[in-house]
């Protein structure tokens, strides 16, 4: 049953409780009244202007005795349904006029969706990567990045195919219905992401692109268990795609068929805070060393990371250009650690003007000291 026959049901439930002189607390009412918020917060979200406003919807008496007799309760209930049945059907002509656009695009309908989609598996689970993967899609969204949008549709399958028999077995799992509709509904939209033009949104961001900051992670290839900890992290507080290079990744890498010296040198032209992952291997590679000579000849302003194992008595170390006694943070897992990356992070919120859930962030944070433990 699609959302459109869902909310008519509800609707037309509404008639048949009137008709039984429903009050209140009755049980057939508390189940419907139940039934509709659970669709709004499905559709809309908890916190919507829609949900909020079906809640202030009053099916009781303001005053009463205990004297007031049962049919004045029932006329109240029925005042209230009234009220709810023309504030649905509102709701139901607009979402038959967003079926009716034939313009409705994958990354439109995405927008659209994306509150009952959250909903959806943050009432499932509220942990794990998912999460994050969720904050990150409404972040690639708001900054209409494609690349991302894409990476984290993908993501969620993923993490679909892998609960899937977890979702079935678990007797609290009282939607299954609303599952199967995201999971294939995000399938849909993935699937047609690649059909929209983007251009209209690269095309505006580009005029501000050379002005805006960009973050530098300089590594070895064989340090990348840190390298995508910090990736994870960085996305994580609202850096997009083209803020970072990191040449690693798939979503932050050097494009196909670019010289990779010149699209360094290119990125080095604008405002470049770099991040140096320090390692022993970090030393032997040449390639390493010259982009550490770029940091020094630009003057960027730079952060030092350190692997656990880096060996700080390395004379190779004591030859770089840059200033080796500035203090770093040791990716040990320490509170020192810990307290360094949330320097970072504040740096990095002034630099790049972000705003930051704090308790989106902790659990960033309690993920990334998982991350560079394991």
């Amino acid at each position: 049953m699609n959302k459109i026959d869902k909310l008519k049901t509800i609707i037309g439930e509404i008639d048949q409780l009137i008709l039984k002189s429903v009050t209140s607390s009755s049980p057939n009412f508390l189940a419907w009244k139940s039934k509709a918020e659970r669709f709004l917060i499905n559709e809309y979200g908890a916190e919507s202007y829609e949900i909020e406003e079906f809640k202030k919807l009053n099916y009781n008496l303001s005053v009463f005795t205990l004297n007031t007799p049962k049919s004045d309760y029932i006329d109240a209930c029925m005042n209230g349904l009234k009220c709810a049945k023309a504030i649905l059907s509102t709701y139901l002509e607009e979402l038959e006029e967003s079926k009716n656009d034939l313009n409705i695009n994958a990354y439109d309908k995405l927008k659209y969706e994306f509150g009952g989609i959250k909903t959806v598996i943050e009432n499932y689970t509220k942990g794990g990567f998912v999460t994050n993967d969720l904050y990150s899609l409404e972040q690639a969204i708001r900054t209409n990045d494609k690349d991302k949008i894409k990476y984290f549709l993908l993501r969620l399958l993923e993490w679909y195919t892998e609960n899937w028999m977890d979702i079935c077995d678990n007797k609290f799992v009282i939607n299954y219905d609303e599952h199967e509709k995201n999971r294939e509904l995000i399938k849909e939209i993935y699937e047609g992401i690649d059909e929209v033009d983007f251009s209209q949104f690269i095309d505006r961001n580009d005029c501000n692109r050379k002005s805006e900051p960009v973050i530098f992670l300089s590594h070895s290839s064989t340090d990348t268990k840190y390298g995508n900890a910090l990736e994870k992290l960085l996305s994580g507080i609202g850096i997009k795609k083209d803020q970072l290079i990191y040449t690693s990744h798939p979503l932050h890498k050097i494009p196909l068929d670019q010289n990779i010296y010149e699209y360094l040198r290119n990125s080095f032209s604008r405002k470049i805070f770099v991040i140096v992952l320090w390692s022993d291997e970090y030393l032997n590679r040449p390639a390493c060393l010259n982009e550490m000579g770029a940091v020094w000849v630009t003057q960027s302003d730079y952060t030092n990371i350190y692997v656990p194992s880096f060996d700080f008595k390395n004379p190779k170390y004591a030859q770089c250009a840059v200033d080796t006694n500035r203090m770093g943070a040791i990716l040990d897992g320490s509170e020192n650690c810990k307290a360094s990356i949330i320097e970072l992070k504040d740096k990095l919120i002034k630099i790049f003007d972000l705003s930051v859930d704090e308790r989106q962030w902790i659990y960033i944070l309690d993920q990334f000291m998982t991350d560079i433990s394991n």
